[in-house]
């Protein structure tokens, strides 16, 4: 599975809420039609201030974290697809739309707003700044979405360079996955390594001249790369439930010396998802299917 997230920072003129209705109102309508995509969901930081509801737990499990990190992009989309050579050509133009001839190409299936929407680079005649990171997945637990809005944690993590980046890879699948997938109402865990090449999720996909490939766009990724090595995903019916999970004496201890253990950084981000297309990590049918 070719997983990758796309972090994406708001149009100067937009609020932080009305970038999350443009996204999720009318850009996500049509990529969701990339050719081969095998799901999509878009993560906009949630407003709420987490760590004012977290209480002192915050301050227990929450260390290192950026002081800016949330002013460098206001959402993320993550999008599967079966491999590198799919997420290539998922830009083809597919015959998606019925139209007086029949099934035909649409002719309005690109949108329009990304400069608009997002960030944009002044003098690229439309490319806008974005930070696409490739993912190595790793579902410890299954995600089970219940019909009403669930409570979605992304807990960034940076590793101990007192380890191996083997070893420390090893240590959170092995150890700290199958320990916090023990956690008391938990809907749902998937851990994430960052792709130690940061062009993985580019290369290809966007052409040579883009604004990506540039000086400045690469410092730019290598920069948000360097804060974080991985990133875990946790669902939960209610951030009450989170608390009550993290905090039961029976696993707190030892999460917390394993955090200690494999974590120089550690921050969590609250972020409201919006499933457009359901992650199906079964093997794709012959028909057109989303």
């Amino acid at each position: 599975m070719f997983k990758v997230f796309a972090f994406l920072k708001r149009n100067a003129r937009l609020t932080h809420d009305e970038y999350r209705a443009g996204h999720i109102g009318y850009h996500s309508g049509h990529s969701r039609r990339m050719k081969g995509m095998r799901g999509y969901c878009v993560n906009v930081w949630a407003n709420r201030d987490l760590k004012q509801a977290l209480g002192p737990l915050h301050d227990r499990i929450v260390r290192g974290a950026p002081a800016d990190f949330l002013d460098q992009w206001d959402g993320f989309p993550c999008v599967h697809f079966d491999s590198a050579a799919t997420w290539l050509a998922s830009s083809e133009p597919e015959k998606t739309r019925a139209m007086t001839g029949g099934l035909a190409v649409d002719p309005d299936r690109l949108p329009d707003d990304g400069p608009w929407l997002f960030d944009a680079v002044e003098g690229t005649n439309g490319q806008f700044r974005s930070n696409h990171v490739r993912l190595e997945e790793h579902v410890i637990l299954p995600v089970e979405r219940t019909e009403m809005k669930q409570t979605k944690l992304v807990q960034f993590f940076r590793r101990n360079p007192a380890l191996s980046d083997d070893a420390f890879r090893a240590g959170v699948v092995t150890r700290h996955g199958p320990l916090a997938a023990r956690m008391k109402g938990l809907n749902g865990y998937i851990a994430n390594f960052r792709d130690r090449d940061i062009d993985a999720a580019i290369n290809g996909f966007y052409p040579p001249d883009d604004w990506r490939f540039t000086i400045e766009g690469r410092a730019t990724r290598q920069a948000f790369c360097n804060q974080w090595d991985g990133a875990s995903e946790l669902w939960f019916d209610s951030l009450e439930a989170f608390v009550a999970a993290r905090t039961d004496p029976a696993i707190a201890p030892e999460l917390d010396a394993l955090e200690q253990h494999l974590f120089e950084a550690v921050w969590l981000v609250e972020v409201d998802e919006s499933v457009i297309v359901m992650p199906n990590r079964n093997p794709a049918p012959e028909f057109y299917y989303r």
